[in-house]
């Protein structure tokens, strides 16, 4: 590449600046690997595409150190790092791999013993899967062609890579330190930014991999090296590392078409008592969920209109995580009871349930969910089992049940339950003559990543298109079911795709209670999952990147919002247990 071509690249690459979010495989690069309990294995184990090797010529030996003084006997190049990849090569287990050999001792000195050492591995001089690159302590550039071909060089200045031959320069790398104090938390301060970007697309537009060395080794340091277009990321905990910019990429997610939201009217009466009750579920649906989808969709949610709000505690009777079985039967029955039991107290006893309560005093009640009709959320509102996967009696509880009509997933079942429940489609579905099942899957419903499209929003509308066309009172059960899968699966995408959909069916519930006037909706979860966080991202870009504490539920309290007559008394900090009994008692119902 001649001269002037190289001024061009790099000018352009100034000018353009890098990617906002580049893309993986991310790869990592093993600092002063020689400090590690076990060098060379736990970074080659742990996936690092480059292990740096500290070197020192002394004695007629290549000694594996960073200091003179701290030479151990044994402890050579040969031993630690190329006999082992040797035995690989041979045995053909060998993946791709860099060698940044960092002279620690004079470069020309050191450098010819290197390379009569290397000749000894001819399997790995052949294989070409390692490549050899000097850093540290090296030759002047005009030197770098006088040596053999498996010999590369790690050059370390910005300031001449149009001026010099690239032909033998596999890597640049500068000091991190040189553009930016920041230590790895929080975030660079903009001037220092874009020195970093500058130095990044000034090496990248030479056509080299770059590196920094001396920068943060921390999770926000990894990311944001990595999406700023950094090749290979400096660590010392390579596996760490590696396993977390593996996921990068998939915790990351950038909506692309924010979607529209409503604006509650406010326009009810606050302290006249309600008619109906729209009791809204997101299952695994914690703050930070509900977070990261406002940043997704620009900082707007229809959620986020609300004014009235509460946080809830979710511990079971046995347990301070709960299952969605026990948190479930808290909201649906106002008793806490053990992990697993649907609808039945830590002694074994029935519980009466909303759908119960508030059928006997001529209120409608239906269920809208994406999970299956017998998944452990909605079998609480009408099922008393002590175990959440006893499909056959909560199928059996819900044929028993008053329960008036359903659109969920579960049509498995449909034989054991069209005796009782008339089967109809959506459209088809038009009065409460019959107990209609609806329903959306044989288990659960589609997630959205698969397809669900607007069943959920549009299946609470035309729940209460239903039941507001009844002078009789009703309670509507929704849930969101699926919020929760994408927690399980540590999945940032699922979690806001379905999020956004819960958000589309809140919308759907609060137009009917405007409305109406005379509709209490409350908004809740069941519990938190995972322990999502938001660790970065862009709200104009509509960008959230997620990490997660678990797989599993958490024990973080979960917001509640309300809306319409009575939704002060939501307010505050209480057990899930307080639901039940605030919902009967803005009823006026004891």
């Amino acid at each position: 590449m001649g001269n002037c071509m190289r001024s061009l690249f790099i000018v352009a690459a100034l000018l353009l600046g890098p990617a906002l979010w580049a893309q993986g495989p991310y790869k990592v690069h093993s600092h002063n690997d020689y400090a590690q309990q076990v060098p060379f294995w736990l970074a080659y184990s742990g996936g690092a595409a480059s292990i740096e090797v500290d070197l020192f010529y002394e004695r007629d030996s290549l000694f594996v150190t960073h200091e003179k003084a701290e030479i151990q006997a044994g402890k050579t190049l040969e031993k630690l790092y190329l006999d082992p990849l040797d035995g690989l090569q041979k045995s053909g287990a060998l993946r791709e791999i860099q060698l940044l050999i960092d002279l620690k001792s004079e470069a020309y000195a050191t450098l010819d013993p290197l390379v009569t050492a290397l000749r000894g591995y001819p399997n790995l001089l052949q294989g070409k899967m390692v490549k050899f690159i000097i850093s540290g302590s090296r030759p002047v550039p005009g030197d770098y062609g006088k040596y053999p071909e498996f010999i590369q060089f790690d050059h370390q200045n910005l300031g001449d890579l149009d001026q010099i031959d690239l032909a033998k320069v596999a890597l640049v790398s500068v000091n991190f330190k040189d553009f930016t104090v920041w230590n790895g938390y929080g975030r660079m301060v903009e001037a220092e930014r874009r020195a970093v970007e500058a130095a990044i697309q000034k090496a990248k537009a030479s056509g080299k991999p770059f590196r920094f060395w001396a920068s943060p080794d921390t999770k926000t340091a990894w990311a944001r090296l990595a999406q700023l277009g950094v090749d290979f990321i400096n660590t010392d905990r390579p596996a760490r590392a590696k396993a977390y910019l593996d996921l990068l990429d998939k915790n990351t997610f950038t909506l692309e078409s924010p979607q529209e939201t409503y604006r509650p009217k406010f326009a009810h009466k606050s302290k006249s008592r309600p008619k109906n009750v729209i009791l809204m579920i997101g299952d695994g649906n914690g703050l930070a969920q509900i977070s990261a989808t406002m940043i997704a969709n620009r900082g707007k949610l229809t959620l986020g209109h609300l004014r009235n709000l509460g946080l809830i505690n979710t511990s079971s009777a046995d347990d301070l995580i709960t299952d969605s079985a026990a948190a479930g039967t808290a909201l649906a029955t106002g008793i806490k009871t053990n992990n697993r039991a649907i609808g039945q107290g830590p002694g074994g006893q029935d519980l009466h349930t909303l759908v119960e309560a508030l059928g006997t005093q001529g209120f409608n009640t239906a269920i809208v969910t994406t999970d299956a009709i017998f998944g452990a959320t909605p079998a609480s509102f009408f099922a008393n089992r002590t175990e959440r996967d006893d499909t056959p009696g909560l199928v059996a509880d819900l044929v028993d049940s008053g329960l008036d009509f359903f659109i969920a997933g579960g049509k498995g079942q449909e034989e054991k339950i069209k005796g009782t429940f008339v089967t109809k489609t959506l459209d088809g579905l038009g009065d409460l003559d019959q107990r209609t099942a609806v329903y959306l899957g044989e288990e659960k419903a589609p997630s959205m990543e698969r397809g669900r499209g607007d069943a959920l929003p549009q299946g609470v509308k035309k729940a209460l298109e239903v039941l507001g066309s009844d002078k009789a009172p009703f309670l509507l059960v929704v849930e969101a079911a699926q919020i929760d899968n994408g927690g399980h699966a540590n999945n940032t995408s699922g979690i806001i795709r379905e999020m956004l959909d819960f958000d589309r069916a809140i919308a759907e519930a609060l137009k009917f209670a405007d409305a109406d006037g005379n509709t209490l909706v409350v908004i809740t979860a069941d519990h938190e999952t995972s322990g999502f966080g938001i660790v970065g991202g862009d709200r104009a870009q509509g960008t959230v990147q997620g990490d997660f504490l678990t797989v599993d539920h958490s024990a973080i309290m979960v917001p509640l919002f309300a809306y319409g007559p009575q939704a002060e008394s939501f307010n505050g900090i209480y057990e899930n247990t307080a639901v039940f009994s605030k919902i009967l008692e803005a009823l006026k119902i004891r």
